[in-house]
This record gives C-alpha cells, structure tokens and sequence, in this order.
C-alpha cells in the first residue's frame, strides 16, 4: 500500500515539473498609447536635433531660423493637420472634449469699416471667438491697442484688438463660443487675415 502512495506522489512530482518546465513565459504587450507617445516623443527629440544642426552649420541658417521662426506667424494649422494625419490627435480624444464657456455673446449694435478692419459696438463688453484655433500673438498693435491673434483651424488669422483683459497665454487652444475677453468701451476690433491678405467679414459675422 505504502508502495502504491509513493508511486502516486511521485507521478504528480513528475507532472508538476514537466508543466513549470513547459510553460511558456506570458509576453506583455504595451499598450497602444504608450507606443505612440514613445513613437511621438522620439520624432520630436529628431526634429528638435536636426533644427540644431541646421543652425550651426551657419551664421545664414541661424538668420533664416530667427526670421521665419520668430518674424513670421507659423502655420500652426497646417503642421496640426499634418501631425493629425500620420501620428493621430496630439491630446488624447477623450482630454480633447472641452465645452464652450458662454454662447451667444456676438450680440452688436453697429458696424463700421477702419482701414482693413471692422469696427463692432457691443451690447455687452464680451465677445466669444469667431472660430476654434491657437493663439499666436498677444501684445499691442498700433491703432488697434491690446490684439489677442487666433490662426483658426480653417487658416485665417482673426485678430481681436481693443482689448481690457484676457485669460490665455501665448499657443494656447482656444474654443469657438469660449470668450475672448473684455473690450474698452464696449467696441471690438476684428481683423481677417489669410495668406497675409485681409479678407471681409461676412463669413463670420452673417
């Protein structure tokens, strides 16, 4: 009897080691936003080293780099389109869902044309954003006082000037319906510009 325990026990050894010896190790797989944002991240670290090889092969390069870069408005939408199209949404689709703060506050009583921009008297001292986009410039424009620049997603660049107060910095995404700020004298500036043309008014304010 003692015999037949013995032998019993050591089959179940014998099992129990053939099983540990042939399990094959689980592979983790990472996840999906954790190889794009590792793909991302290292795509940025190449730019941003071939941009500082560019510069230093030559005193031209460093002054083309400053003018374009620092002179001129990038084309913040095309590169977001771009992006957009081979690397996916920059902020996650679920952190990129934002509502607007207030609506409805385009509210005007007159209109009238300044040079290549519009003039609008408000019925409050609000005004929301005409289109979604980044804020590329924040600082005083001559004849126009403090000016808030928004490069929208369709490309035109909507300048907001006669400016108070606003609530955003510099590359800031900004939402159609979200208030700019608050303007002097209830009286906003609007400026449109594509392609560094000014164009009319009526695509955004009809």
């Amino acid at each position: 009897m003692d015999n037949a325990v013995l032998e019993a026990q050591n089959r179940i050894k014998n099992k129990r080691t053939l099983l540990v010896k042939n399990k094959k190790p689980v592979k983790l797989k990472p996840s999906k936003y954790i190889t794009n944002l590792f793909t991302r991240t290292l795509i940025s670290v190449i730019l941003i080293l071939l941009c500082a090889i560019f510069i230093n092969i030559s005193d031209a390069n460093l002054l083309t780099f400053k003018n374009h870069f620092f002179n001129e408005t990038l084309a913040f939408t095309t590169i977001h389109n771009f992006y957009t199209k081979y690397f996916g949404e920059i902020v996650p689709e679920n952190l990129n869902k934002t509502a607007p703060v207030f609506e409805n506050t385009r509210s005007y009583t007159n209109i009238e044309e300044v040079n290549d921009s519009y003039k609008l008297t408000l019925s409050s001292n609000t005004f929301s954003f005409l289109e979604s986009g980044v804020v590329v410039f924040l600082g005083e424009k001559e004849g126009l006082g403090k000016t808030m620049i928004v490069q929208g997603i369709d490309g035109v660049d909507i300048w907001y000037s006669n400016l108070e107060n606003y609530n955003v910095t510099m590359y800031d995404y900004v939402e159609k319906e979200g208030i700019v700020g608050e303007f002097k004298d209830k009286n906003v500036i609007l400026t449109f510009m594509e392609n560094g043309n000014y164009i009319d008014y009526e695509k955004y304010l009809s």
